[in-house]
Protein backbone atom coordinates (compact mmCIF):
# COMPACT_ATOMS: atom_id res chain seq x y z
CA UNK A 1 0.00 0.00 0.00
CA UNK A 2 3.00 2.35 0.92
CA UNK A 3 3.93 1.98 -2.59
CA UNK A 4 0.48 3.06 -3.77
CA UNK A 5 0.63 6.21 -2.26
CA UNK A 6 3.84 7.13 -2.85
CA UNK A 7 3.06 6.38 -6.99
CA UNK A 8 0.16 8.69 -6.42
CA UNK A 9 1.92 11.21 -4.89
CA UNK A 10 4.55 11.18 -7.50
CA UNK A 11 1.37 11.33 -10.02
CA UNK A 12 -0.04 14.43 -8.01
CA UNK A 13 3.33 16.10 -7.98
CA UNK A 14 3.75 15.84 -11.67
CA UNK A 15 0.46 17.53 -12.52
CA UNK A 16 0.51 20.69 -10.35
CA UNK A 17 1.66 23.38 -12.32
CA UNK A 18 4.83 24.96 -10.85
CA UNK A 19 4.13 28.12 -8.78
CA UNK A 20 6.54 30.79 -9.23
CA UNK A 21 6.78 33.59 -6.82
CA UNK A 22 6.47 37.33 -8.25
CA UNK A 23 9.48 39.14 -8.20
CA UNK A 24 10.02 41.41 -4.57
CA UNK A 25 9.55 45.04 -5.33
CA UNK A 26 7.83 45.41 -8.68
CA UNK A 27 5.29 47.58 -9.64
CA UNK A 28 3.68 48.05 -12.74
CA UNK A 29 4.30 51.07 -14.42
CA UNK A 30 1.81 53.62 -14.32
CA UNK A 31 0.47 54.67 -17.37
CA UNK A 32 -0.71 58.35 -18.10
CA UNK A 33 -3.98 58.93 -17.17
CA UNK A 34 -6.83 60.75 -20.10
CA UNK A 35 -6.71 64.71 -19.12
CA UNK A 36 -9.09 66.93 -20.82
CA UNK A 37 -7.75 69.36 -22.71
CA UNK A 38 -9.94 71.88 -21.50
CA UNK A 39 -8.38 70.88 -18.12
CA UNK A 40 -4.44 71.14 -19.31
CA UNK A 41 -2.37 73.90 -17.08
CA UNK A 42 -5.08 73.84 -14.42
CA UNK A 43 -5.37 72.39 -10.90
CA UNK A 44 -8.55 70.97 -8.95
CA UNK A 45 -9.89 72.70 -5.67
CA UNK A 46 -11.91 70.45 -3.74
CA UNK A 47 -13.34 71.52 -0.46
CA UNK A 48 -16.60 69.69 1.56
CA UNK A 49 -19.16 72.31 2.27
CA UNK A 50 -22.77 72.43 3.70
CA UNK A 51 -24.89 72.05 0.41
CA UNK A 52 -26.41 75.65 1.19
CA UNK A 53 -23.10 76.92 -0.55
CA UNK A 54 -23.89 74.86 -3.47
CA UNK A 55 -27.58 76.36 -3.86
CA UNK A 56 -25.99 79.85 -3.82
CA UNK A 57 -23.79 79.32 -6.28
CA UNK A 58 -25.85 77.26 -8.56
CA UNK A 59 -28.80 80.37 -7.98
CA UNK A 60 -25.84 82.99 -8.99
CA UNK A 61 -25.17 80.61 -11.91
CA UNK A 62 -28.47 80.57 -12.88
CA UNK A 63 -29.08 84.22 -12.89
CA UNK A 64 -26.08 85.23 -14.86
CA UNK A 65 -25.56 82.23 -17.29
CA UNK A 66 -21.64 82.36 -15.90
CA UNK A 67 -19.84 78.87 -16.01
CA UNK A 68 -19.11 77.34 -11.94
CA UNK A 69 -15.40 77.80 -12.73
CA UNK A 70 -16.01 81.81 -13.15
CA UNK A 71 -18.07 82.01 -10.55
CA UNK A 72 -15.53 80.36 -8.22
CA UNK A 73 -12.43 81.98 -9.59
CA UNK A 74 -14.10 85.24 -8.69
CA UNK A 75 -15.25 84.41 -5.18
CA UNK A 76 -11.22 83.47 -4.63
CA UNK A 77 -10.13 87.17 -6.03
CA UNK A 78 -12.20 88.54 -3.90
CA UNK A 79 -11.09 86.49 -1.25
CA UNK A 80 -7.25 87.60 -2.42
CA UNK A 81 -8.32 91.18 -2.33
CA UNK A 82 -9.89 91.06 1.47
CA UNK A 83 -6.50 89.67 2.31
CA UNK A 84 -4.42 91.27 0.58
CA UNK A 85 -2.47 88.85 -1.22
CA UNK A 86 -2.00 88.84 -5.29
CA UNK A 87 -5.14 87.82 -7.02
CA UNK A 88 -5.12 85.77 -10.11
CA UNK A 89 -5.78 87.15 -13.93
CA UNK A 90 -7.82 83.74 -16.53
CA UNK A 91 -6.24 83.68 -19.49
Amino acid sequence: MSNKLQALQRALDSKQPKVTKPKANTIPARSESYRAPSREGKTNITAYLVPGFKSSLRLIQARNGASLQTLVAEALNDLFVKYNVPTVKEE
